[in-house]
């Protein structure tokens, strides 16, 4: 059983990554100048001056890394004990660990740190194993349409209930208005889409085995890089030849990097700038430490053929390998912009203020990713706005209610 992740986990990473990141990062940028400034001692042949600096900096250096990493054990220690409270037992808590694993995820998951989150069924924030017992607990009134919601980059399950005191949430709505029964899922958004995709794919297998009725339609709903690990998912079940993929009948994308995102692009070419001069070096350490889940985004990447063998931290990386959509499924792109056009030279370039209103939309270089996608564009709304916008949830309740393309029914094992 994984142990609990504690305050004093969060404690102790922030500790290590301080000592990582910016004890290490001002200590390289120091040493880098001052390289450069005692050039003019070592033309008049004396060391003596660049020696001394370099024993002080080292002895000061030295002292503040390890008085961190000190300092992240003693917390590390404490956590083993059982010393500090639960990070799930408060929602800023869950908050701060769903953000921690968009950042740094695929690294903790190696550590076999227990605040890396394993994919899983949500209930009312907690998780549920996808058992018949468990599942019929948490949902005793389910209905043969599962409605299955994925969240996006460092986001979590209760990231859906934005704005929830002014308006109902898409899970409200569809619980009051369809037949349809709302699934959350919550997973390590730090890990590779295509990884995520796997786990999803296994996760709705045995999620139509164990639920109460037989399924008869699955609707996946995915905001940001959720929408990438549904393609993910249903890319992963035709492979593996899996039968929930039968089922799907809506894809719903809102604000989904199809074609990469343009902030995650930038962050690639700022690394490589900063390379370039000794002095600005460190700070490229910085960005470079981004999870595997971020870079992934800067393509769109949803299978594991597209960055295998590539070293997307030194380059720009490979065009996206195009995986074909589910034949009897509806897909829908939801794009948004911050300007009242798209038209708009600000929407042009920040779109949503995440996602460009092209890549939102499903269109590559090479044409559009999903054919006959159909789109649906939403001036003036910021990307975490889709999370729960009036307009999008009436667009979600008609596509529910509207007569599937045919499926076939999974009978209840």
């Amino acid at each position: 059983m994984a142990s609990t992740a504690r305050t004093t986990d969060v404690a102790a990473l922030a500790l290590e990554y301080s000592d990582k990141l910016i004890i290490g990062t001002v200590r390289d940028v120091h040493s880098a100048i001052a390289k450069r400034a005692f050039r003019a001692t070592r033309l008049v042949g004396s060391r003596v001056p660049e020696s001394v600096h370099d024993a002080v900096a080292t002895s000061v250096y030295g002292a503040l890394s390890g008085a961190f990493r000190v300092s992240g054990g003693a917390a590390r220690a404490l956590a083993d004990k059982g010393v500090g409270a639960p990070v799930e037992a408060s929602r800023f808590g869950r908050q701060v660990r769903a953000a921690i694993n968009g950042l740094v995820g695929d690294e903790l998951r190696l550590l076999g740190d227990p605040q890396a989150i394993t994919m899983t069924l949500r209930h009312l924030g907690e998780d549920v194993p996808a058992t018949s017992w468990h599942v019929l607990k948490a949902w005793p009134k389910a209905t043969s349409h599962l409605v299955v919601f994925l969240h996006g980059l460092c986001e979590s399950d209760e990231s859906w209930e934005l704005g929830r005191r002014e308006r109902p949430t898409y899970a409200e709505r569809i619980v009051e208005e369809t037949t349809g029964t709302p699934v959350m899922v919550r997973y390590n958004t730090g890990l590779h889409v295509s990884e995520n995709g796997q786990h999803l794919d296994e996760l709705l297998e045995q999620l139509v085995g164990a639920w109460p009725v037989a399924v008869t339609r699955i609707t996946l709903v995915g905001h940001s890089m959720g929408g990438l690990v549904a393609r993910a998912a249903t890319n992963r079940a035709t492979v593996a030849g899996h039968q929930w993929k039968h089922l799907v009948s809506d894809v719903v994308c809102l604000g989904t990097p199809h074609a990469g995102a343009a902030l995650e692009k930038a962050a690639h070419l700022g690394s490589r700038v900063l390379r370039i001069w000794p002095q600005s070096r460190p700070f490229s350490s910085i960005l470079e430490s981004r999870s595997a889940g971020i870079v992934d985004l800067r393509h769109g990447y949803i299978t594991a053929d597209e960055w295998e063998g590539q070293d997307l931290t030194a380059r720009w990386g490979l065009d996206r390998i195009a995986a074909a959509p589910l034949p009897g499924a509806e897909y829908h792109f939801v794009a948004a912009t911050v300007a009242a056009t798209q038209r708009h030279v600000f929407s042009a370039v920040m779109g949503d203020l995440l996602v460009r209103f092209s890549s939102a939309s499903g269109i590559g270089r090479r044409g559009p990713i999903v054919e006959n996608a159909r789109l649906e564009y939403l001036p003036s709304t910021h990307h975490l706005a889709l999370l729960n916008h009036p307009r999008v949830a009436d667009w979600l309740i008609s596509w529910i209610k509207a007569h599937p393309r045919q499926t076939r029914s999974l009978s209840a094992r």
